[in-house]
């Protein structure tokens, strides 16, 4: 009766004048132990990317294949991810994020035996890379789509902003870790780390009571429920607009922090220390972008934050490669910084005004075509991964970023309302 109570109460919006309104979904039991799950989760996933891609380079000298690996998971959630999302519209969330969880982590362990044992090979990651993005594809709509049956309606952009700003936060202290314990030990413990880390969270999620099924009338078929969803979006242009909006950035900006392995090598000549600490940079400047999110509550004019950071986010990509083009490691920390909090209050803004928008029977589904953005981001690191062997890493950072930029600008002109937002 008192978490219920609890719950209810936090429902209610924070008191604007109340600095702890930045914080107000926390407030809610169902979504804290939510946060602590996905804080384990994501700082394992955090440090085994870092190890991957480290890995991925030790391996072959290459750029490219750090590009192959992401695309192999891309693939599979560009494929499905809609699919995922008219499951998780259909189930309960709750389960279907934590069996997935289950998947991931029984295919992780895989790798570390093969890394432990000697025997992994490319081929090895790309393969499972496979797999996991399937599993990725009904896992990643139904965690955007549980966070508003955890909180409700009236907290919803602060605890989608809370939820961006927690995976940030992961990306201090997950890199930061992960460089020390590479140096230590080898890369196959963070790969059990990572299995623990989800099994841990599954955990966590079976505290919370079963919620989120949606009170929707259903065709009987996912070929049916799948053309609603298509129907619904074709109907609702604002919905449509931020998933464009989002997509450019995602595919040629976003895939720049997998080739960070490739900038502490060739471009600064620094080791795995320096690596983690270029991530923790990035996750620390990605938390004030969230945090700066979080406290907008009732703010007006939203759109208008949304197309700065966009612009905002592009250019700190230029400024990046220009700085990274003159060997200069700690001033391009500093524009790091900027990089990763434009980058995640655009993300994160543009998610949260969607789910805001979107009915909750569509979430779900709606969600399933976000994240084929995120499926589609791996199609950016391809050409940025061959790019970047051929003309170096700063330079075509540099070019991706003028992409964003010129996109963005070009969507504001085409779509003005999104000004209104």
């Amino acid at each position: 009766m008192e978490d219920h109570k609890e719950d209810m109460l936090s429902a209610l919006p924070g008191r604007r004048r109340d600095w702890l309104a930045t914080f107000a979904s926390l407030r809610n039991r169902h979504f804290r132990l939510f946060a602590i799950g996905m804080l384990f989760s994501f700082t394992a996933l955090q440090m085994q990317t870092l190890a991957q891609n480290y890995l991925v380079y030790q391996l072959t000298g290459l750029a490219k294949y750090i590009g192959y690996v992401s695309a192999a998971s891309g693939f599979s959630m560009l494929a499905l991810s809609f699919l995922g999302g008219v499951v998780a519209d259909r189930v309960r969330k709750r389960n279907l994020l934590a069996f997935s969880q289950l998947g991931i982590a029984l295919f992780t362990l895989l790798l570390a035996v093969l890394i432990t044992t000697g025997l992994i090979q490319v081929w090895h990651i790309i393969a499972t890379a496979v797999v996991i993005g399937v599993i990725a594809a009904f896992n990643m709509p139904a965690r955007q789509s549980y966070v508003p049956d955890l909180v409700g309606s009236d907290n919803l952009m602060n605890a989608m902003a809370l939820n961006s700003g927690l995976m940030n936060l992961t990306r201090i202290a997950g890199p930061a870790l992960a460089g020390v314990l590479i140096g230590l030990f080898g890369v196959g413990l963070l790969y059990f780390i990572k299995t623990g880390a989800y099994v841990i969270f599954v955990i966590i999620l079976f505290l919370i009571p079963v919620t989120g099924k949606a009170s929707a009338t259903f065709t009987g078929s996912l070929l049916g429920d799948a053309a609603e969803g298509l129907r619904y979006l074709r109907h609702d242009r604002k919905v449509l607009d931020l998933l464009i909006l989002a997509v450019v950035p995602v595919v040629l900006g976003m895939p720049y922090v997998n080739f960070l392995p490739v900038f502490q090598e060739e471009v600064f000549h620094v080791g795995p220390s320096e690596l983690g600490l270029m991530m923790a940079v990035v996750g620390g400047g990605a938390i004030i972008g969230s945090l700066v999110i979080a406290t907008l509550g009732d703010y007006k004019r939203k759109g208008l934050i949304l197309i700065s950071s966009g612009l905002g986010f592009g250019a700190a990509l230029v400024l990046f490669a220009f700085m990274a083009s003159t060997g200069s490691f700690y001033p391009s920390l500093v524009v790091l910084a900027l990089v990763g909090a434009s980058g995640t209050a655009y993300m994160a803004l543009n998610n949260a005004l969607v789910m805001m928008i979107t009915p909750p029977e569509m979430r779900g589904r709606v969600m399933g075509l976000f994240m084929t953005t995120f499926g589609l981001m791996p199609l950016g690191a391809l050409p940025m991964g061959a790019l970047s062997d051929v003309i170096g890493a700063p330079f075509t950072v540099g070019i991706f970023g003028i992409v964003v930029l010129c996109f963005v600008a070009i969507m504001v002109i085409v779509r003005p309302s999104l000004r209104h937002l």
